[in-house]
């Protein structure tokens, strides 16, 4: 699967925790400072990764095609009834990112 990860410069390591996470998984990846529509890079990815410092909010959100978000109260998705909180947590670090990714690999989610 490829994965298209918008970078957010106040969070540059954990968005480059997720991305190592996916690659490690056999994952393709693409890392980019901003989102545009009209990038190959953009319509080609099956799923968009983006992460924020605040908690949960639509506005902050692109609104096309199949996404993952990482923010202060948990990952959510739109791959079932949007928006969907996949994990909770109280807080975006590296802690919160290894317990989400132990949880991932119990289910198999992921990994090619």
């Amino acid at each position: 699967m490829h994965y298209l990860v918008i970078e957010n410069e106040q969070l540059e390591e954990l968005t480059y925790v997720i991305a190592g996470f996916l690659w490690d998984n056999g994952n393709e990846i693409t890392i980019r400072k901003e989102y545009s529509a009209k990038d190959s890079n953009s319509v080609r990815a099956d799923c968009m990764i983006t992460l924020d410092k605040g908690s949960f909010s639509l506005e902050n959100l692109i609104k096309t095609g199949l996404f993952i978000h990482f923010c202060n109260d948990g990952v959510y998705s739109n791959a079932i009834p949007f928006p969907y909180r996949l994990f909770e947590f109280s807080r975006l670090n590296k802690n919160s990112l290894a317990a989400f990714f132990s949880w991932c690999k119990n289910f198999n989610l992921f990994i090619k």
